[in-house]
């Protein structure tokens, strides 16, 4: 078959055309990537002279790791106040059908032993846990509680319990088995210790679970796929600095 001289030029045309085409997109798409980097790039405050591959060895990519460890401490922190407020607030009451009572009618006070025993626990993990945070609020909460038990120390001591030189409690089981029903009632019943201790523990559970909000979101990757070039109004709140 003959092609003729137009049908050549024609088509050579064409692919200088199409290849033309394919030059001017990928300087385009590269343009593109370039710029995006560059939003990002500035977005993160890095300057204008770094490069875009150093964007991954800032120091806040590794706040995910941190900030994870920091929820889990704020989750275990609510748990055990929230514990410390339950059990608290079962060994409080005194009325009619508390667990008080039911000790006079059944004679034992296995209950009433197994609430103080599981209060103690959680309250010395309670306090743990405020200690690992070192937040001022966390230390205020510490210390207030240290005041409580400081000041009940002379009537816990009537049940088996020590307050030890750290603030943390101690059981003397023999001694708390041996207490009888109205020394517990006195002790751990009403408004003494065990009940202040478990209203503080509550302003605990609030502010940790304030704090695992907080935590949440300095989590934010703005390298995730879907977040990585969507950024908008909201940009600052993406990136919220820690406290």
């Amino acid at each position: 078959m003959r092609v003729t001289r137009n049908y050549r030029s024609a088509m050579l045309n064409q692919r200088k055309r199409e290849s033309k085409s394919s030059l001017i997109q990928t300087a385009l798409n590269r343009s593109s990537l370039n710029s995006r980097a560059n939003r990002l790039q500035n977005l993160l405050g890095n300057s204008k002279t770094s490069k875009v591959g150093d964007l991954f060895n800032r120091d806040f990519i590794s706040l995910p790791q941190t900030s994870q460890k920091s929820q889990k401490l704020y989750y275990d922190m609510k748990y055990h106040a929230g514990q410390v407020e339950e059990y608290g607030q079962a060994l409080k009451k005194t009325e009619k059908d508390s667990i008080y009572d039911k000790a006079r009618e059944s004679g034992s006070t296995e209950k009433i032993v197994a609430d103080i025993k599981s209060f103690v626990t959680q309250y010395n993990h309670m306090l743990d846990d405020l200690k690992e945070s070192g937040t001022r609020t966390d230390a205020n909460f510490l210390n207030q509680l240290n005041n409580m038990s400081r000041a009940g120390e002379r009537e816990l001591s009537q049940t088996g319990v020590t307050r030890l030189s750290d603030g943390t409690l101690a059981i003397d089981e023999k001694k708390l088995l041996a207490a009888d029903v109205d020394t517990l009632e006195k002790v751990w019943g009403a408004n003494g210790f065990p009940a202040k201790a478990a209203a503080r523990a509550g302003s605990v559970e609030a502010a940790a679970e304030k704090n695992i909000e907080a935590e949440k979101s300095t989590t934010y990757n703005p390298f995730a796929k879907s977040n990585l070039y969507n950024y908008g109004s909201n940009v600052g709140s993406r990136f919220n600095s820690r406290r």
